[in-house]
């Protein structure tokens, strides 16, 4: 069941940004989606092609969306033997694909780029995880 929350919630994320988008936004996909992994669900975002996060930011999330491998994780999710046995979880998966491919590898690259060279180190550098649980010290 967490399984196809997760497709669902990638699969929107692509419908809203990629399908709708008719003013020519550049989509971010690589990076552009995260999720707060538990050790059962991290396990689940692992095998859809999410990677998990190197440093700590302000929103706190574990795992974040990576282009490559969940082109790679879904496609072969598409084509399994065992997902094919429910035939929503590889629909499910075809449409994943086909939003994927519709996004401009090349374009993505540059705005991840850009965001890299950013300012916006500065929000997370002064961010105290631990600022809620201080006034009760």
């Amino acid at each position: 069941a967490i399984g196809v929350c997760i497709d669902e919630l990638v699969l929107s994320y692509l419908q809203k940004n990629i399908g709708d988008n008719s003013n020519n936004e550049k989509v971010k996909f690589d990076g552009g989606v995260r999720f707060r992994g538990t050790l059962v669900s991290g396990k689940l975002l692992e095998a859809r092609g999410f990677r998990e996060v190197n440093a700590l930011s302000s929103d706190m999330h574990s795992h974040e969306s990576d282009f490559d491998g969940a082109l790679k994780r879904y496609a072969e999710r598409s084509t399994s033997k065992e997902v094919a046995k429910n035939p929503g979880a590889r629909d499910r998966a075809l449409k994943i694909v086909s939003y994927l491919a519709k996004i401009d590898r090349e374009e993505e690259l540059q705005v991840n780029i850009g965001d890299e060279s950013g300012d916006k180190g500065d929000d997370d550098a002064n961010f105290d995880p631990w600022s809620p649980v201080k006034r009760y010290l």
